[in-house]
């Protein structure tokens, strides 16, 4: 498996929000429900040419 090439980062496809635009991306969701109630995943996303990952709560992000 170390030869594997992935197409996409490994996730559920999303839509994430950056500067009032959505941006397909993917979601690799945290195990539980923070302290805060909402749930947080690790996304990568293409925005502008550049790929960006970063963590996000739910309220950025959208089914795809």
């Amino acid at each position: 498996m170390d030869n594997v090439v992935w197409l996409r980062p490994p996730g559920k496809p999303c839509l994430v929000l950056s500067d009032d635009e959505w941006w397909r991306g993917s979601v690799v969701w945290e195990e539980a429900r923070r302290e805060d109630g909402l749930w947080w995943g690790t996304v990568t996303y293409d925005k502008n040419g550049r790929t960006i990952t970063e963590v996000r709560s739910q309220h950025d992000l959208r089914a795809r």
